[in-house]
């Protein structure tokens, strides 16, 4: 009689801890899930930003009057530089899918067209910034669709 309550109460003992570790395992997993995605929330919302400041500072420029066209296309790529779309890049391609780096890189390399465009005297009205301008809000809608994607891919 006594072997089998010690052998029922060490059962129960491996049982419970058991038990309790594939608990804490589950909830380790999932705390690790919920921070990757919001970790790669942030990156992807802080890239987009990036590019959407670069955009910005540029076309504030362009717009402004410069006697020097050489200093108007500097200014252009130092707003460029400065608006830290570079590393935001950078940042996401380290960590994120080829099908992501991909369409973040295709609306990168769309904003340094549009960048090319102004730097070389292009106005905000001219039809060669217009077709980089739309060329670069393609990419940057179908990169949207990719992240947002692949965001959802982690939360399932």
């Amino acid at each position: 009689m006594e072997w089998v309550t010690l052998v029922g109460t060490a059962l129960g003992a491996v049982l419970g801890v058991g038990a309790t570790l594939a608990g804490e395992h589950l909830r380790w997993r999932r705390t690790v899930r919920d921070n990757r995605l919001q970790d790669r929330r942030a990156m992807y919302a802080d890239c987009l930003v990036a590019l959407r400041r670069a955009h910005e500072a540029m076309r504030l420029i362009a717009e402004e009057n410069h006697t020097d066209p050489q200093i108007r296309a500097a200014k252009i790529r130092q707003a460029f530089q400065a608006s830290g779309c570079d590393e935001a890049r950078e940042r996401l391609v380290l960590t994120a899918s080829a099908d992501v780096t991909a369409a973040i890189d295709a609306s990168y390399h769309s904003l340094r067209r549009i960048r090319e465009e102004l730097a070389s005297g292009s106005t905000l009205t001219s039809e060669e910034y217009d077709a980089a301008r739309q060329t670069h809000g393609d990419a940057t809608r179908a990169a949207r669709v990719v992240l947002r994607d692949d965001l959802a891919a982690l939360e399932a």
